[in-house]
């Protein structure tokens, strides 16, 4: 892409994000440098951008840190960064940085977005080194002192000392059902009521993670309320601790 390119895109996510919080969140507050963090992002749609943005900031005045599974490259991971840059929260990041792990039983192929022809294929897919992530923290100028890296498989590594006591709001990127399950069954218990687990492709690429979210729900029934973004917006889902009555 060239910089003739470059600004043409960077000028229409700019229009679409200001489009968003005109029709969808009103409320959302203004701050610098979220346009070009939003061109960066890959996998992720300017609606669940936006919706992801929105549902951040809404937990903010909650205790507790933010926390991001399955960060790849790092580009979302240093879009959050950006909304907590003024706060005391610290960022928790989660990567095994060895590509994806095998998918499990449960984990039936919805979209084939790299046409591998089967769900098996994609083991070891979508590596991304550390260190990508950590120099798109420093760029932002994010404190390294409030920045956690666990590396490795979360079967491995996802001990209650590898977590933050609480946690308002946690993203989940984790494609399989196995590690999303996982991941949900070590958070419940450390989200404050308001808190947010947002799970991403809820009903994409893997039936896994859909079937993960459902069978959390079902180990917590009324303690959660899942909600869905507008139809056009992305797969993904989040799941309110509480009642948002």
């Amino acid at each position: 892409m060239n910089d003739y390119e470059r600004q043409k895109y960077l000028d229409a996510i700019t229009e679409l994000y200001a489009l968003y919080r005109r029709a969808v969140f009103p409320s959302l507050p203004a701050i610098g440098n979220r346009a070009p963090l939003m061109a960066e992002l890959l996998g992720t749609s300017l609606g669940e951008a936006v919706y992801l943005l929105d549902t951040l900031r809404r937990c903010l005045p909650l205790p507790g840190d933010v926390c991001e599974f399955g960060i790849c490259q790092g580009a979302t991971s240093a879009f959050m960064a950006n909304e907590i840059m003024d706060t005391a929260k610290s960022l928790w990041l989660y990567d095994s940085f060895q590509g994806l792990p095998k998918p499990g039983g449960k984990d039936e192929l919805l979209d084939d977005i790299f046409g591998l022809g089967e769900i098996g294929k994609y083991h070891g897919t979508m590596v991304c080194g550390r260190e990508v992530v950590e120099g798109r923290l420093e760029r932002l100028g994010f404190p390294a002192q409030r920045t956690r890296i666990v590396p490795g498989f979360l079967e491995e590594t996802l001990t209650p000392e590898a977590l933050p006591e609480r946690v308002c709001f946690a993203y989940l990127d984790m494609d399989f059902h196995e590690p999303t399950l996982l991941v949900l069954r070590a958070l419940h218990g450390r989200v404050p009521e308001g808190g947010v687990l947002m799970v991403d492709d809820y009903g994409f690429f893997s039936s896994g993670v859909k079937t993960a979210v459902h069978e959390f729900l079902e180990e917590h029934p009324g303690e959660y309320e899942l909600t869905l973004p507008l139809a056009l917006s992305g797969k993904f889902c989040f799941l309110w601790k509480g009642s948002l009555a």
